[in-house]
This record gives C-alpha cells, structure tokens and sequence, in this order.
C-alpha cells in the first residue's frame, strides 16, 4: 500500500472499530480535527511514530498496519530477557565505526523507545550548526530501523564520508528542505531521492558540564 492506501485503511479500521474520528484525536493527545486532516486532506502525510503506536494499541492492531513504511521487528529474545540495553557510539567519519557504547538499564530504554538497541546509534553533535537544539558535545539517539523520510523532524543523514544530523522538512511530494536550527547557517532544497537518510533521531542526551 502507499501512504494513500494506508489512510483509506485506517479510515476503514475507524470505523469497523466502531471508533470516530473526533474521539481517537483527542486519545492520541491531537486537537480533535487531526485525524480528520490526515485521512482527508493528507496532513500529515504519514502519522508519526509515536501517534502511530497511540493509534495501534488504541485499534488493537499491528502497527505495519498503519503505515507503507516496512517497520523490522523491534525486539528480540536477548532484548525481552536483558536487564540492560547496550547502545553503539558511533563517530561521524563513517570510516572510524564504533567508538563506545552506552548502557541503560532495560526500563529506562523502553521509556526511549521500543526499537531493538541493535537498531539504535548514538552520535556526538559537533559544532553549533543544530543549536540551540542540539549543542556541541550532546548526543543524539538515532533509530536507524527507518532509513527513510517519514515525517518532519531530526535525522542522521550521510554525506561524504561523513555523519551529520539535520533536520529534514517536506515541501512538496518528492522535496525536502535540509535545515540547521542556528539561523546563522543556509537551508539546502534536495529531493527524496537526493538524500541519503541513515535514520531518525528519537533521543538526546545532554552533554552540559554542571559545576
């Protein structure tokens, strides 16, 4: 299905649920038109992540059901069993791999997310061109499990060698604006297929030096 399909199929889960519209916004923690808007004017495009888990637990289905995006399988039998959750650091020269790990007890990951850990990297910010979101010296939590465009916000896109994370904003059907939060530094206009996305960030740790 594409993302058109995927709304008409929702519009039908709504009502084979016996669900209204106006009702499932308000659950989700969206104004009451929100869902309205999605199904029929297509905005968003795509529901975001976390609305898009608030909608399947609330519909009791699967959340594959909910998007044209192929979603992997979030967990594992080492993941279930685990006591603490192992992040790779990786640095932003593609070519330097794996520079650490962070580890988080299992219930302060899930919180994060419900992505396996092998499916997320941490990366440090560098500079100032994401400030005053991200600053130099944090580290962003990217879940590389979606290595696509979904919908507006932080991703971990490559360049050149190179790792950076920017913010992506969708123009048109095909066009993205790549954008730095600090106004001092120019947005770039790139299409879908311009860009290569390694995932999307869903965590920051601050690296902000107290005394």
């Amino acid at each position: 299905m594409n993302a058109e399909q995927v709304r008409a199929h929702i519009a039908d889960l709504i009502k084979e649920k016996g669900k209204n519209l106006r009702a499932l916004s308000l659950a989700i923690g969206k104004n009451e038109a929100y869902l309205h808007q999605f199904i029929h004017k297509g905005s968003p495009m795509r529901l975001p992540e976390e609305d898009r888990r608030k909608m399947a637990n609330l519909l009791d289905v699967d959340e594959q059901e909910l998007t044209d995006i192929k979603l992997p399988s979030v967990t594992s039998e080492a993941f279930k069993h685990a006591k603490t959750a192992l992040v790779e650091m990786i640095a932003s020269n593609i070519s330097t791999g794996t520079v650490g790990f962070f580890s988080f007890p299992l219930s302060d990951f899930s919180n994060i997310t419900a992505t396996a850990p092998n499916m997320i990297k941490a990366i440090r910010i560098s500079g100032d061109a994401m400030a005053p979101t991200l600053k130099d010296g944090d580290y962003a939590l990217t879940d590389i499990s979606h290595p696509n465009f979904s919908t507006d916000g932080l991703y971990l896109i490559g360049l050149t060698n190179t790792l950076i994370i920017k913010r992506l904003q969708q123009i048109s059907p095909d066009e993205l604006l790549i954008l730095s939060d600090n106004p001092n530094y120019k947005s770039v206009k790139t299409s879908l297929n311009g860009i290569e996305i390694v995932g999307k960030v869903v965590y920051v740790l601050k690296g902000e030096k107290i005394g």
